[in-house]
C-alpha cells in the first residue's frame, strides 16, 4: 500500500523505526494497533495537543490497572509499557482537526483490539481513554474512536520472516508520516512519541 500521491516526511519515518525497535527489544512479540480519533462535529478544540496527552495518560493508566489485573488472575508477573506513536491532521475539506495513532503493546498480554462494546477489552480502554479525555460520556461518544480494517499488525522478532514482519508495518505507517495535511506552521507538534 503506497500513497504516492503524498509527500513524507523523512524525519517522521525516522522516529517511527526507533518506536517499533524500542517496543520489539522490550517485547518481542509487539502488536501494533491502528486507531484514529476524532471529535464531535460541535466539539470546540484549540490547536494545542491537549486532548493527546491526555489520552495517553489515560490509557497508560487503564493499561496498568488491566496489567495488575491479569497478573493476579493468570498467576505470573506481567512487564507491559505502551509504546505509540501519533500524528495530529486536518482534514482536506472541513479542515477538522484529527490524530492517528500506533499503540505498540506486548502481544503476550494484548493480541487483539477485543471486543469494541468490552469495557474491559482493549478497544473499550481505548474508547473510554479518548473520551475521559474529552470529558464525554463513552456510551454516547465511542464511535469517536476508528479502528481501520486490518489495523492490527504482529511483529515477532525471533521469526524468520522478521524482517518482512517489520517493513510491512513501515510502509503502513508511510500513511501517518505523509505531509499533506498536517500543519507544522501553527506552533504545535504534528508528532508524538513515547520515549
Amino acid at each position: 500500500m503506497r500513497f504516492n500521491m503524498y509527500s513524507y516526511n523523512a524525519e517522521y519515518r525516522r522516529l517511527f523505526e526507533g518506536v517499533i525497535d524500542s517496543a520489539v527489544t522490550a517485547f518481542p512479540r509487539t502488536l501494533a494497533l491502528r486507531i484514529d480519533l476524532r471529535y464531535p462535529p460541535d466539539y470546540v478544540y484549540d490547536r494545542s495537543n491537549r486532548e493527546i496527552t491526555r489520552f495517553i495518560e489515560s490509557l497508560k493508566a487503564r493499561l496498568c490497572t488491566d496489567t495488575d489485573r491479569k497478573a493476579q488472575r493468570w498467576g505470573r508477573r506481567l512487564s507491559h509499557r505502551l509504546r505509540y506513536i501519533w500524528v495530529r491532521e486536518f482534514g482536506g475539506v472541513r479542515h477538522r482537526k484529527h490524530y492517528h495513532l500506533v499503540l505498540l503493546l506486548n502481544k503476550d498480554i494484548y493480541h487483539t483490539a477485543g471486543r469494541f462494546n468490552g469495557e474491559d477489552s482493549l478497544a473499550g480502554m481505548i474508547q473510554q481513554a479518548w473520551c475521559s479525555a474529552l470529558g464525554l460520556r463513552t456510551e454516547r461518544y465511542a464511535c469517536l474512536v476508528h479502528f481501520p480494517e486490518k489495523g492490527a499488525m504482529y511483529l515477532c522478532y525471533h521469526s524468520p520472516d522478521y524482517t518482512a514482519q517489520r517493513a510491512l508495518l513501515v510502509m503502513r505507517l508511510d500513511y501517518l508520516a505523509k505531509d499533506h495535511t498536517k500543519d507544522y506552521h501553527d506552533g504545535y507538534r504534528s508528532v508524538g512519541t513515547s520515549r
